[in-house]
C-alpha cells in the first residue's frame, strides 16, 4: 500500500477534511499534493504537459472521475500560472461508484475495489476546498452520474481527463466527450496499468480501436495513456 494511503486511511474522514480545510497550506505539501491519485509514476508531470499542448487550441476542459477534485486543483494552478482564463468541469457523483456498475466489475473479476472506494469525498467538501484555495471560479463540480451529466454539455473542449476507473463509464465518458473535443485535443486516460482496474486497458484499448482513423496520435506515457485527435 502506497505510504501516503496509509496515512490517510488512518485518518477518519471527516478529521482530515477539517484539518485540510483549516490549514489549506498543507495540500501542497508532498504528503497530500492536492489529494490527486496522480501523484505517482510522473503522474502529474504528464498531466501539466498533456494539458500545456492543448491550451492554445479554443474549447474548455472537463474531468470524468474528480473525486476530490485534486487534479482539477492542479489544471487550474496551471491555468492561473499562464492567465489563462478557461473552465474546467468536474464531473462526479462525488459519493463513490455506482454499485451496480461496480458490482458488475467485481463479478467480471476486472476489479477488487470495495463500496467505500471515493465515498470520502462530498459535493460540499469539494465547494469548500474550491474555495479555500481561491479556484472555484475555474473549476465547476458538476455532481451526478455520467450518463446524467454529459448529455447536458454543448460546448467543445480541448482537454479531457478520463480518471473513472471502471470500464462501462470510461468507455461511456470517452465516446460521449469524443465528439466534442475539437482537432488536436487531448483525451487522457488513468488507470491503464493499474492491475485493481483492469476494465481501464480494455475499455481505452477498444476505444482506440474504434476511431483509429480519427486519431492523430496515441500511446501510454509513464502512467497516463495519451489520445490526441487528429
Amino acid at each position: 500500500m502506497d505510504w501516503r494511503v496509509a496515512v490517510k486511511r488512518a485518518i477518519p474522514p471527516a478529521l482530515l477534511n477539517n484539518v485540510l480545510l483549516a490549514f489549506p497550506m498543507l495540500y501542497r505539501t508532498r504528503l497530500v499534493r492536492y489529494e490527486t491519485t496522480l501523484a505517482d509514476d510522473h503522474g502529474i508531470e504528464e498531466l501539466i504537459a498533456q494539458l500545456a499542448a492543448a491550451l492554445p487550441l479554443e474549447g474548455e476542459i472537463i474531468e470524468c472521475g474528480s473525486s476530490r477534485c485534486g487534479a482539477s486543483v492542479i489544471m487550474a494552478n496551471e491555468l492561473r500560472a499562464r492567465g489563462i482564463g478557461k473552465t474546467i468541469y468536474a464531473c462526479d457523483s462525488f459519493t463513490g461508484f455506482d454499485r451496480r456498475e461496480l458490482a458488475n466489475e467485481r463479478r467480471l473479476g476486472l476489479t477488487g475495489a470495495t463500496e467505500k472506494a471515493f465515498t470520502s469525498t462530498s459535493l460540499a467538501y469539494v465547494q469548500k476546498k474550491l474555495r479555500r484555495l481561491g479556484v472555484e471560479r475555474t473549476v465547476v463540480p458538476v455532481p451526478g452520474y455520467y450518463r446524467d451529466t454529459l448529455p447536458q454539455f454543448d460546448m467543445r473542449f480541448c482537454f479531457a481527463l478520463v480518471d473513472c476507473d471502471l470500464r462501462e463509464s470510461m468507455t461511456y465518458c470517452a465516446e460521449t466527450l469524443w465528439p466534442r473535443l475539437v482537432a488536436g485535443a487531448r483525451m487522457v486516460f488513468d488507470d491503464y496499468s493499474e492491475p485493481n482496474f483492469k476494465g481501464a486497458k480494455l475499455a481505452v484499448d477498444a476505444f482506440v480501436s474504434r476511431h483509429g482513423a480519427e486519431i492523430g496520435e496515441h500511446g501510454l506515457l509513464r502512467r497516463l495513456y495519451c489520445v490526441r485527435k487528429g
